[in-house]
């Protein structure tokens, strides 16, 4: 009797188990196809405050995401510096320790110099250009060609043209620019651009700048106009020259490994989500731009027009040159600008 009980008692555990084995490799195989319904937190951060166009952008973003996944997948959004400034963040996002970021493109320089066509001193030189350069394919081979740096490009977004600030004069001539201590980004072209000026170019992260001008490190920068009002640069820039040299573009994007690792509808999703936001920044930013100027001068800030603007792409040509000969993507880009703008 008790040998059967024992007998029976095996038994039970033996069906127990081969049904266990069985849920759990069914639990495995849907795992497996990367689909298992958990919800995908995406941490994405970005350098400016969060009432900037790229904070803007990067909500609209999200907020596509997140309707377009149902739920699946949120974006994480960290602005104002706190993941680090633009080249700490891109060499995050390469090494796969932070999933995506809104990056300014002259940042990327020292990866690789693709991205640098956009910022051609006086080339993109308005939103309607900038909105329709986007539309060309060679926008598309230089996302393209950023999985070469093991990130994938998922859009360009504008933040706004940028403006010389200055506490020595209006910046009227390239006359005005010689000797000027000028804060530049931290990139090859941005030195290259002033140097041609005849300014004095001091690379430095986006984060030091108010600082730098409060203690006379800097006589000048260069932002576009909601920066002025966010961090606060009109508070220690005397004058504001509307220079409007080159946009200041970011790169929305994430990780390659990252990327790779969702499934087709999420990288879809994820592709036209930042292509839409791409868009909606720039219709948002003409009326930013036009609210920035209005507050600026009602807090008494010294505003101008630039007057002598050929003069300025005089300076300059040595630098379209320079960059041009460098990447044949760049020609590229230079020849479907002026085509638009010759429209």
């Amino acid at each position: 009797m008790k040998k059967s009980l024992l007998w029976a008692a095996i038994l039970c555990l033996l069906v127990l188990s081969a049904c266990g084995s069985e849920g759990s490799s069914g639990e495995a195989e849907g795992s497996s196809t990367g689909d298992s319904g958990d919800t995908i937190t995406l941490r994405l951060g970005h350098v400016t405050q969060d009432t900037h166009p790229y904070h803007l952008a990067a909500e609209k973003y999200a907020e596509l995401v997140n309707e377009k996944s149902a739920g699946k997948i949120e974006i994480e959004i960290f602005p104002a510096r706190q993941l680090g400034g633009d080249v700490d963040m891109l060499q995050s996002i390469q090494n796969g320790s932070l999933d995506a970021g809104f990056i300014t493109t002259a940042v990327f320089s020292g990866s690789t110099p693709v991205l640098d066509g956009l910022q051609l001193p006086f080339l993109i030189d308005s939103y309607e250009v900038f909105e329709k350069t986007l539309e060309t394919e060679t926008i598309q081979k230089m996302l393209e060609s950023l999985e070469d740096i093991n990130v994938k490009g998922l859009a360009i977004n504008e933040s706004g043209i940028r403006h010389i600030g200055s506490n020595i004069s209006q910046i009227q001539s390239p006359d005005d620019m010689q000797g000027l201590k000028i804060r530049v980004a931290e990139s090859p072209l941005m030195t290259d651009i002033f140097n041609e000026l005849g300014a004095s170019p001091t690379p430095m992260p986006y984060g030091e700048i108010y600082s730098s001008l409060q203690t006379g490190v800097i006589d000048a920068h260069e932002a576009n106009l909601p920066a002025y009002l966010d961090e606060k640069f009109d508070e220690v820039t005397e004058y504001i020259t509307l220079t409007g040299h080159f946009p200041w573009p970011n790169a929305n994007i994430i990780n390659l490994d990252k990327f790779n690792s969702l499934s087709e509808e999420h990288q879809q999703i994820l592709e036209e989500s930042a292509k839409e936001a791409s868009k909606w920044i720039i219709t948002e930013l003409k009326t930013v731009d036009e609210q920035s100027i209005e507050e600026l001068k009602a807090k008494g800030e010294n505003i101008e027009e630039l007057e002598n603007r050929e003069s300025f792409v005089e300076k300059v040509q040595p630098v379209y040159d320079k960059y041009s000969e460098n990447h044949e993507l760049i020609k590229e880009l230079i020849e479907e600008v002026n085509k638009i703008k010759e429209q």
